[in-house]
């Protein structure tokens, strides 16, 4: 990552960045700077732009603003210039200059406890014709910042098990409690983890069926017993009454010859749920278990499990507010750091809200585009 010295100013600090980007153009056909080109993509994107020709009509639209904090003397870059620079610039340099910013924006970012893992396909960069294949994007977040750590990309929903990996070794995890679904069910994955000094808590479904059929068996007879009852509570939101049970018991040695690396501990949780009209049809129930490193006795183990689900929230305000899955890019460079870019600003904007008025995060999405006051202090301040 690339790191942002504290005794300059934000401002100079990001332009800085961005120049020290690897320029791969042929130095002597250079018409337009990196960072002129860089940052007027970042600030297209924030308000909105969704391609290339998109990025050139708001450069050209705030000739004036841009040249405050860049050299925009030969004039507005081709749309195909913004295309080839994206295309070659590489997503981990991307990632350091993003993150950095991020971290300046969060001096006071809380240590991390809890970390969700999950991956997400961007559809828009799927193409038959051409057989492209829809590009995964795996992210780390954080639950306690509410901010997205990391990304790494992959093409297919099958390699998310080789992305993981990846994910975590770009990644501070020491001591948090790294939450992932079922596909993270085996050892290499969970080697990384420990191997990092993090702990895990997985979801276990039937890609393990030995395992499984072992957990849910004993679970019926002995696990969801009473006294391994740890929480119970009702949840009364989209006109749905809830009711969520967590058991949490020791992974028994029958288990533990079918399970994973120091698997100490299985979840059973219960859902009950019925619509405000109970009747006998509308009322449903489902199990599902959970296998983790911790101690049963660990008291978060609910709301790991309940707060792993936060990061679906990401992705949701991704698509309907950042238009992520209609987003046709096929050249999977420019496809990811586009897609990054859109992070990043999702990150800036819930860790930097402009002052006064609590606004929704759709509102404030909206505000960086029609203001360009609040774009700066995204950016700079």
């Amino acid at each position: 990552m690339i790191k942002i010295a504290k005794n300059k100013s934000l401002q100079n600090n990001v332009i800085d960045c961005l120049s020290k980007i690897a320029d791969h153009r042929d130095q002597n056909k250079i018409i337009h700077p990196l960072p002129t080109i860089l940052f007027t993509s970042i600030c297209a994107i924030f308000c909105g732009a969704e391609g290339w020709e998109d990025i050139v009509l708001w450069a050209e639209s705030n000739k004036k603003f841009l040249s405050k904090y860049v050299d925009t003397s030969n004039g507005t870059p081709s749309y195909s210039t913004i295309r080839r620079l994206f295309a070659v610039i590489s997503p981990k340099n991307w990632d350091g200059v993003t993150r950095g910013i991020i971290d300046c924006h969060n001096p006071d970012k809380k240590p991390e406890d809890h970390i969700s893992i999950d991956g997400k396909t961007l559809r828009g960069s799927k193409c038959t014709s051409k057989e492209i294949r829809a590009m995964q994007m795996v992210s780390a977040f954080s639950i306690e910042n509410n901010l997205t750590l990391g990304e790494v990309k992959t093409d297919s929903k099958s390699n998310e098990i080789k992305a993981i990996p990846l994910l975590l070794d770009i990644l501070d995890i020491k001591d948090a409690t790294i939450s992932i679904d079922a596909i993270a069910c085996n050892e290499k994955i969970i080697k990384a983890i420990l191997d990092k000094g993090a702990n895990y808590l997985l979801g276990l479904k039937k890609n393990q069926p030995k395992l499984h059929e072992a957990v849910e068996q004993y679970a019926k007879a002995e696990g969801t017993k009473i006294k391994n009852l740890v929480k119970d509570y009702f949840d009364h939101s989209h006109g749905r009454i809830t009711r969520r049970r967590y058991f949490t018991f020791d992974v028994t040695e029958n288990i533990s010859k079918l399970g994973f690396s120091k698997m100490n501990t299985i979840i059973a949780t219960e859902t009950i749920s019925s619509d405000k009209y109970i009747t006998d049809k509308s009322v449903k129930y489902e199990w599902r278990y959970y296998i983790s490193n911790h101690n049963k006795s660990n008291n978060s183990l609910p709301s790991y499990i309940r707060n792993h689900w936060q990061v679906e929230s990401m992705h949701w305000l991704l698509d309907v507010h950042l238009n992520d899955d209609k987003d046709k890019k096929y050249e999977k460079n420019a496809a990811e750091n586009f897609a990054k870019t859109k992070r990043f600003l999702l990150n800036l904007v819930k860790s930097t809200p402009p002052q006064g008025k609590k606004r929704s995060i759709r509102s404030n999405l909206k505000k960086v585009g029609w203001d360009l006051d609040y774009l700066v202090e995204l950016l700079f301040v």
